[in-house]
């Protein structure tokens, strides 16, 4: 909390995870405020960049809060920042931000989204588990964003089994389709032909063996070919969708409580003063469409003659699509935008590898080698 004047306020810093109270007259010095949990009783606006620079004279300090006070003062030196010129404000903005100054940015952030970073934090076992080895990446690679992008890409390898017999199917399907397809449409046409009147008793009975041929065709086709509009999908919802949805969680929970994320928070990455906070530049949001274009544009199977168009269709389709969803990922924090354009990469990548040197294309039946509707010829 603050009082009135800087000179006889009293105010509050972070020590060792507690709120400790300062002043400069010594009875403020007894505030019982002093020692009190500070998940607890954190307050709401948080100090700022003045703020950090008069609690640098402040007494006891923490060793962390000292190296930060140290970093403020040789600021001061530099551009007059106890002095309030707009020197002073051009050398801090060029500079890295302090990780207090970070710290209290992801507060912000985290209660402009609807959090409360000063609650107990007490997640579920799996959503804990996420986040410590997140952590134990973290140390092991030395850098946030490489953890994030390290953990994205450990779950993929841990169930590339998987995702192999996916893309086998997914490869089939894009194979067969076409075909299925087809005499999906000579089937259509020949129950019209059978329910119109004016083609006479004779049309009818034609057009009710050609029913039962296609239909026979279709249940032929699915039986020898073990084939299905949707093979290839149960991956994606089966095993993706539950694991983003898990990573999800866990950086929701880094995002929404930071000081019990501290050393992950306040590490930069890149151009990024932390994983927690949005992209300044708008390159992650970028990046990450980019990777999702890559794999529509690289691994999109090339079109039979007469379907070009509708395969150009369907590539706009996404292409608008990914660009409309970019300025909404710009609003992400910078650990999601991670998360998601490494699995974009990657799935493009392995879908690439596996189209082009392991995939072998299945064989179509002697019946498909003819146009379904030239079928009645034969």
């Amino acid at each position: 909390g603050s009082g009135g004047s800087s000179s006889s306020s009293s105010r509050c810093y972070f020590s060792s995870g507690h709120i400790t109270s300062a002043s400069s007259s010594a009875a403020s010095m007894s505030s019982p405020l002093a020692s009190y949990p500070l998940m607890r009783t954190a307050p709401r606006s948080y100090r700022s960049a003045s703020q950090s620079t008069a609690l640098a004279s402040a007494a006891p300090m923490s060793p962390w809060l000292a190296s930060s006070s140290r970093v403020l003062r040789s600021q001061v030196s530099l551009g007059g920042i106890a002095g309030g010129s707009g020197q002073a404000r051009g050398v801090a903005s060029s500079a890295r931000l302090d990780p207090e100054e970070v710290l209290n940015k992801a507060r912000d952030a985290a209660t402009a989204m609807g959090f409360d970073p000063t609650e107990v934090y007490e997640p579920y076992a799996i959503v804990d588990l996420g986040q410590q080895a997140l952590l134990q990446l973290q140390g092991l690679s030395g850098s946030s964003g490489l953890a994030v992008a390290g953990a994205a890409i450990l779950l993929r390898l841990i169930t590339l089994p998987w995702n192999r017999r996916a893309l086998q199917k997914q490869c089939d399907r894009g194979e067969l389709l076409p075909a299925y397809i087809d005499i999906a449409k000579a089937l259509q046409a020949a129950q019209l032909k059978r329910g119109n009147v004016s083609a006479g008793p004779q049309g009818a009975a034609m057009a009710e063996v050609e029913c039962q041929k296609y239909t026979m065709m279709l249940h032929k086709f699915s039986e020898e070919l073990k084939f299905s509009p949707w093979q290839g999908l149960g991956y994606q919802f089966g095993v993706l969708m539950p694991l983003y949805i898990w990573g999800y969680f866990c950086l929701r929970g880094i995002v929404a409580h930071p000081d019990a994320f501290r050393g992950l928070v306040v590490e930069p990455t890149l151009w990024l003063d932390s994983l927690v906070l949005g992209d300044p530049w708008g390159a992650l949001p970028a990046i990450s469409a980019i990777m999702v274009l890559a794999n529509v544009e690289v691994n999109t199977p090339t079109p039979r003659p007469g379907q070009e168009e509708n395969a150009l269709y369907m590539k706009l389709v996404i292409r608008g699509a990914a660009l409309t969803f970019a300025p909404i990922t710009t609003l992400l924090p910078s650990a999601i935008l991670i998360f998601m354009g490494t699995n974009a990469l990657y799935t493009a990548a392995v879908t690439f590898i596996f189209r082009r040197f392991m995939w072998k294309p299945p064989k179509l039946p002697q019946y498909l080698l003819l146009d379904p509707w030239k079928a009645k010829a034969k």
